[in-house]
């Protein structure tokens, strides 16, 4: 069977939903801590990264590579599929795991990315939470762009759905990986997926409100698809547990557009960090 960017775009959208079915059933929507703007949040930032973001960015960067490095089109498409799935997957992630370890350390950056932290619990619509200035410099977008330029389009497609995959189940509210820690003899092999992948326990860690509680890492566990770039620069923390409280201690719920609109909409209350 050919990969398609049709057939892996449906594949994608059909594992959203189902995962976000298995939430509504498991009753994560039914609490009151959801919103409405919380939910215009969910949904405009979906809307935002998805439709408006991501192909603005995918047209500037082809432009840019199209114009100044013509010679290079298709350069590495005689590298074998598994060794293309392998070098995308790696370098895409690698760039978003440096990127997301920025959104934490500055303070501008911080403002852009905040909105993905500011859900009341976990959820596959996190996934499209973010402002519209961390997404159109998202530098992993450029170097997907790139790297399907360069004649990796068909192991990207390939390995973005793993990816995808990964990264939606990561941060559902569906604990997939809490029932497998009590098996036993699955220990060994839980080891190093937890080290390898991103898990529901590691990043649920990520976005705990507090790390008071020796769970939550708030700047820590970065990885998107792998884990083990958190193990390889010592921003880790795995203790197989989930924090109770999800989301940001000090949070005032400012108006979805100024959470995803910020710095071109700020918040009038002067509580807020995005005030200014």
């Amino acid at each position: 069977m050919r990969f398609t960017d049709s057939f892996i775009y449906y594949e994608i959208l059909t594992l959203f939903f189902v995962i976000s079915a298995a939430e509504f059933l498991t009753g994560l929507y039914k609490s009151d801590k959801w919103s409405k703007n919380e939910w215009y949040i969910n949904f405009a930032g979906l809307f935002l990264s998805s439709t408006i973001t991501r192909p603005v960015s995918f047209l500037l960067s082809a432009y840019v590579l199209n114009y100044f490095f013509p010679q290079y089109y298709n350069a590495f498409e005689s590298v074998p599929l598994w060794a293309g799935i392998l070098i995308t997957c790696l370098l895409e992630d690698f760039t978003q795991y440096w990127w997301h370890r920025a959104a934490h350390t500055y303070t501008w950056l911080w403002k852009a990315h905040r909105v993905h932290h500011t859900a009341p619990e976990m959820s596959v619509f996190l996934t499209g939470r973010n402002s519209w200035i961390y997404l159109l410099l998202f530098p992993s977008r450029i170097v997907s762009t790139a790297l399907i330029f360069l004649g990796f389009g068909q192991a990207f497609l390939i390995g973005y759905f793993f990816k995808a995959l990964i990264g939606i189940s990561a941060h559902s509210s569906v604990k997939w990986d809490k029932p497998l820690y009590k098996i036993k003899w699955l220990h060994p092999v839980m080891w190093v997926v937890e080290r390898t992948i991103s898990t529901p326990a590691t990043h649920h860690a990520h976005h705990a409100a507090t790390d008071a509680d020796g769970i939550g890492v708030i700047n820590g566990n970065y990885g998107n698809m792998f884990f083990f770039w958190d193990m390889i620069f010592g921003t880790a923390k795995i203790t197989r547990e989930f924090s109770e409280h999800i989301g940001l201690e000090d949070y005032h719920e400012e108006p979805w557009y100024v959470q995803l609109g910020y710095p071109l909409f700020k918040s009038k209350d002067e509580r807020s960090e995005l005030s200014q």
